[in-house]
């Protein structure tokens, strides 16, 4: 769960962060990064979701825990990604 609220935190933070635009294409709009947050944001809270049900089945799932939490983390990584280079390069050199 820590997993999901700090990926979620983050995709938050990432909006305000200014971009580096390229100088032949005009920057684009500051919205950008909204669908890519939203869009792994919910796709987050499946694994999420199969992390809580087989907790509560109590069933000893050890693969299908281990694979939802490399979807987890895997989906937090290229969420992340994805956001911070959707509207342009993101992280500042100064």
């Amino acid at each position: 769960m820590a997993i999901l609220f700090v990926t979620w935190a983050a995709l938050w933070a990432a909006q305000h962060m200014p971009t580096l635009c390229a100088l032949a294409s005009p920057c684009p709009a500051p919205d950008v990064r909204v669908a890519p947050a939203l869009l792994f944001g919910g796709l987050m809270l499946v694994p999420m979701g199969i992390l809580v049900l087989t907790t509560a089945a109590g069933r000893s799932n050890g693969w299908v825990r281990a694979v939802a939490y490399v979807m987890l983390v895997g989906l937090a990584i290229v969420g992340l990604a994805a956001v911070m280079f959707s509207g342009g390069f993101t992280i500042p050199f100064v």
